[in-house]
């Protein structure tokens, strides 16, 4: 018992990062900068159990439109993160070239909108990835979040979320670490 807060905990902090059920057209990408090396995983205790956590991008902002990146990037960054069970914890950071960007950018913008209605989710351990679509001549990178557990989405802060397509999962696999790898 003493884990259904944790998880309940993790279900709301997923809420909060912009992973909206509710939502209108096209948005205009998030931009963040990219991270040069993968955040530090920590084990803390939450009740009687040990879990692996991380800092996590997040925001609480209005929804304006629908997770979108533009379609020419010329590389990508995707921060890895684990789960709260993951052994070992910690987190890991890849990178991809601008063929496999464009690719994933395009699969991220041919998913469609996450629909709407009551969803029973299988239980969401906060498995994770942050992608970065690098921009030519920008510091800034675009966005886009992609939940790998519980009922997983395509998100951003600020943005409706769009369905997790096999599409997606797959060329995202192409430079995932094991064990992310396999949950893809």
């Amino acid at each position: 018992m003493p884990r259904l807060p944790v998880i309940v905990a993790v279900v709301l902090a997923s809420a909060g990062t912009g992973c909206s059920l509710v939502g209108a057209g096209q948005g205009d990408p998030v931009t963040a900068v990219p991270p040069t090396s993968a955040p530090s995983a920590v084990v803390r205790m939450a009740g009687d159990a040990q879990v692996c956590t991380v800092r996590r991008a997040s925001g609480r902002d209005r929804v304006r439109g629908l997770v979108a990146v533009d379609p020419h990037p010329v590389g990508i960054v995707v921060v890895w993160l684990p789960g709260m069970n993951q052994h070992p914890c910690r987190a890991e950071l890849t990178r991809g070239n601008a063929d496999l960007a464009r690719r994933i950018a395009k699969d991220v913008e041919a998913a469609p909108k996450w629909p709407s209605g009551v969803f029973h989710c299988p239980m969401d351990d906060a498995l994770d990835a942050e992608l970065y679509f690098e921009q030519p001549r920008h510091a800034k990178a675009e966005l886009v979040d992609a939940g790998l557990a519980g009922c997983r989405g395509i998100a951003a802060p600020g943005r409706s979320a769009r369905q997790f397509t096999d599409r997606f999962a797959r060329d995202l696999a192409s430079i995932a670490p094991s064990p992310w790898r396999t949950r893809l």
